[in-house]
């Protein structure tokens, strides 16, 4: 099992991709839908993995993917921007662009936490 952080403003979105990535056997932290609290959990938690949305109701997620990539957590965007709207660091990282499939979710994970 994969703790995964998942990092998303819109609750229902939120609960889809929770529910999703626990019926799959991954345990989900969070979700969290501010950047605080997206900062504070990166940080601390022991995880497999996290999934971010790009733009958060306070801000952009720029500062909680350096802090995922400094711990060498393995993180992918499930977010409706562009990818040239990602931060410019990470542009070449995954996306699941919304909206998405379950498959497609499913897929993506489980490539990120092999």
């Amino acid at each position: 099992m994969s703790r995964l952080l998942v990092i998303e403003d819109e609750f229902f979105v939120a609960a889809h991709i929770e529910n999703v990535l626990s019926d799959d056997g991954h345990e989900v932290i969070g979700p969290v839908g501010t950047l605080d609290e997206a900062r504070a959990l990166a940080r601390s938690e022991e995880l497999d993995g996290a999934l971010l949305d790009v733009n958060l109701d306070d801000g952009r997620i720029d500062e909680v993917a350096d802090i995922l990539t400094g711990r060498h957590i393995p993180f992918m965007f499930v977010t409706a921007c562009a990818r040239d709207n990602l931060p410019a660091a990470y542009r070449q990282s995954v996306v699941v662009p919304k909206p998405f499939t379950d498959m497609d979710l499913i897929r993506e994970v489980r490539r990120l936490t092999q």
